[in-house]
């Protein structure tokens, strides 16, 4: 092998072991980097279910007030809709006002 090969293969040599310990170093720091955003996600949620369970407690009253408000709104029955005999007497309807022939509809 002459000298200019045996060079040539040293500079591969090199080049391959920087890349290769280049591709360490960087896995190793992206371990530990997502180690810490897993502990610092873990801490957010932590804080947020803290948070929460405080406002919770706070807005207590609002809450049951809410649920007694919609539990009577369900308990209401539900409105039928009108006959069009009523539609057409009732004076509070669009239609007892509007130009249908009530001859027609009656």
């Amino acid at each position: 092998m002459t000298e200019l090969q045996e060079m040539f293969l040293f500079g591969t040599f090199i080049y391959y072991l920087f890349k290769g310990s280049l591709f360490v170093v960087l896995y190793i720091a992206l371990v530990i980097v997502e180690k810490h955003a897993r502990e610092r996600q873990k801490q957010i949620q932590a804080y947020l279910r803290k948070k929460r369970a405080i406002e919770r407690e706070r807005w207590q009253v609002a809450y049951n007030l809410c649920g007694q408000q919609i539990e009577k709104q369900a308990a209401l029955p539900a409105a039928k809709p009108l006959d069009l005999s009523q539609l057409i007497n009732n004076p509070n309807s669009f239609t007892a006002y509007s130009s249908v022939n009530k001859r027609v509809c009656a």
